[in-house]
């Protein structure tokens, strides 16, 4: 009967695919049947490959390429079976003992070297039979000398070899598998490191790289083995040291950024939109080249998030000094416009996307300490906020992002260093500690400050503050109450991301009094040599710890110098005579042109104004929103622009007999703009057949999603539609290029100021809640 059974089967096996002969043996075969049918189909291979020693034919190659397909399905058969009563695998597998035995891979190996143009098509055949045996008999097999040994032989085949994308497909699969299996068994490590001319390399790593970056699906696989390696480099101290000591990793990532952004346009088409500032998901999908950029960056940013901190350290040097100063910085300093403007978006974006401690680390010393030609990087960049049009909106979008990122080295440089002597202040209030209101007046003469053109008798102010008097229950249109909250959280958030800071800025005589601090507290990478007259950030990431969960603000947390704020000497603080520092400075000169200010231009001002608000610091707090500090004749105030304004949108309007219909077609408008915002990403949505929106991983340090009822003044009229969540209120669809002239129409003077008295009542409203909830918060904290 057996006999019958097994001639049964033979036939069948030599007739079938694989898969399909994968759930017919389950019903029809015993274990003892599918081994000696094993056998036989050995047996048979073995044959062919004894009579054709030398360059086999094609009959002689598909013969035995038939015959390992057969062999690897019994295999599987027999694996699952004996994984089902749950015992050692290499101890009751009768298959893989007569492959051990007869030594079957290594005799398939050798004879595949010679099989001349054939060659391929064998090692095909191994790779699948390797995946196979690794992913269902664990780690078990790898300490056998007849599996590891020509498997290994088979990988160290593959290291020059050009195959076709279905052998790399099977390459990187076993590559991936046996990253992953090291991870769960890291005594089998030092099994996959061969050495050669007294050098020591890990097969494993080696033959992953070439694939780094690749855009295709075998690329994506690759990089998931890498990063396998890389957590292994943390496991095992010979990983990190080959990698470091002997791979080209960190060249190649780097020269790799460097290639990938050659090849991003120059120019940006989609900046035609009057509010474009920045790069959003959908820009990423669309525009050339940028998604596989963007990948990069991803890649290198999470390899600096698992990986031994000598690699972090390697691909942190590699990163500042083989992509930013050589490729970024000239590429932000062209002298093209249009160009500059794609420069400073992908540079933006990338401050977005690189999120762990030490790659961010080597950006913003590249962005504050970086001189190209006499001209510090930073300055230039700030410079730029005074242009007009797209630059001037993706500059304020770049320093946005920088404000964001709650760094107490970008503060320092930006605001801190230039408020700290208390310079902006008249000599009478320099030694005094910024005094907390209690009552909180500043609130009331914020409000004061909204144009009055905007009261109108329907739904006065002064009633009703809290109510919603510009539209229908879904806008965020004059919810005040929505404006506290969020200022409470936003100030809350900043408040624990900057409890880990070196200093408090209270505005007393503090750093003074740290002048005399030692160079003990000062390190910085040795390759990065001496900082370019900015103290503060050379600082050290210690080697020694796993820095890669801290958060973002945290880079200098207890690393910073104190005596970084003044190179004058602390009696001149005294008699100086000072200014809110060039960055203040612009953004408040650019408030001051409110009205000649394109409408989008303004929201984005406002926007930075009321984020740099949110710090609690008292320097700057005060500065911005206590009306009571005496500023020095050439420091400007913020609470003297907004009432120049006020004055200026009221005058205007006050000549115009319609007046209140301007007032009434602003506040319609931009309800409804939003709306129509909103509308348009459920069409983007709909037309791609998905109503979930794509995850947006560029968006770090503010919400994915934004609440309807928790607005801030910039995102209420300044989304785009790629910034809209996709569950909400629809309107009925309209045409793309209708639905563009009524987001983005052409507003005569009237129509313009109108607009931007509304956007300054707005705007008032979210301040006085910043000013309101700060002291709020402050109070909370002496309570403690």
């Amino acid at each position: 009967m057996r006999s019958i059974a097994m001639d049964k089967l033979r036939s069948y096996i030599l007739n079938k695919q694989p898969r399909a002969l994968m759930s017919s043996t389950e019903e029809e075969c015993d274990p003892q049947a599918c081994y000696d049918s094993f056998k036989e189909h050995w047996h048979q291979a073995l044959k062919i490959i004894n009579r054709t020693r030398q360059l086999p034919k094609h009959d002689d190659v598909l013969g035995v390429v038939n015959h390992l397909e057969q062999m690897v399905t019994l295999l599987l058969y027999d694996v699952k079976k004996i994984d089902q009563l749950r015992v050692p695998i290499s101890s009751s597998s009768q298959c893989l003992e007569h492959m051990m035995n007869e030594n079957i891979l290594d005799k398939l190996f050798e004879w595949g070297v010679r099989a001349g143009k054939y060659k391929n098509a064998v090692s095909c055949e191994q790779l699948k039979l390797y995946e196979v045996l690794i992913s269902r008999s664990r780690h078990v097999l790898l300490v056998h000398e007849p599996f590891l040994r020509p498997m290994l032989k088979l990988l160290t085949s593959c290291k020059d070899d050009l195959f076709s994308k279905e052998i790399e497909k099977l390459l990187v699969d076993l590559l991936n598998q046996l990253c992953a299996l090291l991870m769960q068994n890291t005594d089998l490590i030092d099994l996959f490191f061969q050495t050669s001319d007294n050098k020591s390399r890990f097969i494993i790593f080696l033959l992953l790289i070439p694939f780094v970056h690749r855009e295709d699906s075998i690329g994506m696989r690759a990089r998931d083995g890498l990063l396998l390696c890389m957590s292994l480099s943390k496991k095992n101290k010979n990983v990190a040291t080959y990698i470091v000591e002997h791979s080209n990793f960190a060249v190649l990532a780097a020269t790799g950024l460097n290639g990938l952004y050659s090849l991003l346009p120059n120019v940006l088409d989609d900046t035609s939109v009057p509010d474009w500032r920045r790069l959003t998901p959908d820009d990423v999908n669309d525009i050339k080249g940028l998604s596989t950029f963007v990948t990069s960056l991803e890649f290198s940013n999470a390899v600096a998030q698992v990986a031994h901190p000598t690699i972090r350290k390697q691909l942190q040097e590699f990163l500042f000094g083989g992509f930013l100063v050589p490729v970024l910085g000239p590429a932000l300093l062209q002298t093209n416009v249009n160009e500059q403007v794609a420069a400073t978006a992908y540079l933006e974006l990338i401050l977005r996307t690189l999120t762990q401690p030490g790659l961010l680390y080597a950006l913003l010393k590249f962005l504050i300490n970086m001189d190209y030609d006499g001209h510090r990087l930073l300055e230039i960049l700030i410079q730029r906020i005074n242009s007009d049009g797209e630059l001037c909106l993706v500059s304020l979008s770049l320093f946005e992002t920088m404000v964001n990122l709650n760094c107490e080295d970008i503060m320092l440089e930006l605001v801190f260093q230039h408020l700290q002597p208390c310079l902006h202040l008249m000599l009478s209030q320099r030694r005094m500690l910024l005094p907390l209101d209690p009552h909180c007046q500043s609130f009331e003469k914020l409000l004061n400050l909204a144009p009055t053109c905007c009261d109108l008798p329907s739904s006065p102010r002064s009633d009703n503050i809290h109510w919603n008097h510009y539209g229908g229950q879904q806008s965020l249109c004059g919810k005040y109450h929505a404006y506290l909250y969020d200022a409470r959280t936003k100030i809350g958030s900043c408040q624990s991301a900057c409890s880990s800071w070196n200093n408090t800025y209270t505005g007393c005589d503090e750093i003074v009094q740290d002048l005399t601090t030692t160079e003990e507290n000062c390190n910085s990478f040795s390759s990065f040599g001496e900082s370019s007259g900015y103290e503060s950030l050379k600082l050290k990431v210690e080697d020694s710890n796993d820095d890669s969960t801290v958060p973002i603000w945290q880079i200098s947390s207890n690393r910073i110098r104190k005596n970084n704020f003044s190179p004058v000497d602390s009696g001149d603080h005294l008699n100086s005579s000072g200014s809110a520092g060039p960055f203040l400075t612009i953004i408040l000169e650019k408030l001051k042109k409110f009205l000649s200010n394109s409408f989008y231009t303004n929201l984005h001002v406002t926007g930075l104004i009321s984020r740099l608000a949110v710090y609690p610091q008292p320097l700057l707090r005060t500065y911005l929103l206590d009306d009571s500090l005496v500023l020095q004749p050439n420091v400007p105030s913020l609470f003297q622009i907004i009432g120049s304004l006020k004055q200026n949108v009221d005058e205007y309007m006050s000549r115009r007999s319609d007046g209140a219909s301007l007032v009434k077609f602003a506040k319609d408008f931009l309800v409804d703009r939003e709306t129509r915002l909103i509308n348009a990403r459920r069409n983007t949505l709909e037309k791609s057949n998905s109503f979930n929106a794509e995850p947006e991983p560029f968006q770090r340090n503010e919400p994915k999603r934004r609440s309807l009822n928790l607005p801030s003044i910039s995102s209420m009229f300044g989304r785009r539609p790629s910034q809209i969540a996709e569950n909400s209120v629809a309107m009925m669809p309209t045409s793309e290029e209708y639905s563009c002239n009524l987001l983005y129409p052409k507003f005569n003077e009237p129509q313009h100021v109108a607009l931007c008295a509304v956007l300054l009542d707005e705007w008032v409203k979210e301040l006085a809640a910043l000013a309101q909830e700060h002291t709020i918060a402050q109070l909370a904290a002496l309570f403690k």
